[in-house]
């Protein structure tokens, strides 16, 4: 299924307005942040999985951001278009 910018906006921020969404995507920045901070300074790459996985949430946010950016410039180029007709 091949979805349009509109349909990829308004699904994004129909996702990024979910509390449920929310919710689970702050408990799982708190476990990552949680057993980083219990784990042995020593543990470099238990410490170093944590935080990348930490900046994969990151990058999911992001691009549910992106594609409601997107869509709204879009608009707004569309809205821009029927004003110089």
């Amino acid at each position: 299924m091949d979805l349009n910018s509109e349909q990829k906006g308004r699904r994004a921020q129909e996702i990024l307005d979910d509390p449920v969404f929310v919710e689970m995507i702050e408990r799982t920045r708190e476990g990552y942040v949680m057993q980083w901070t219990l784990s042995e300074p020593r543990a470099v790459e238990e410490r170093e999985a944590l935080s990348a996985a930490n900046r994969g949430l990151d990058e999911m946010l992001r691009g549910l951001r992106t594609l409601i950016s997107d869509w709204t410039m879009e608009k707004s180029r569309k809205k821009t278009k029927k004003g110089r007709k």
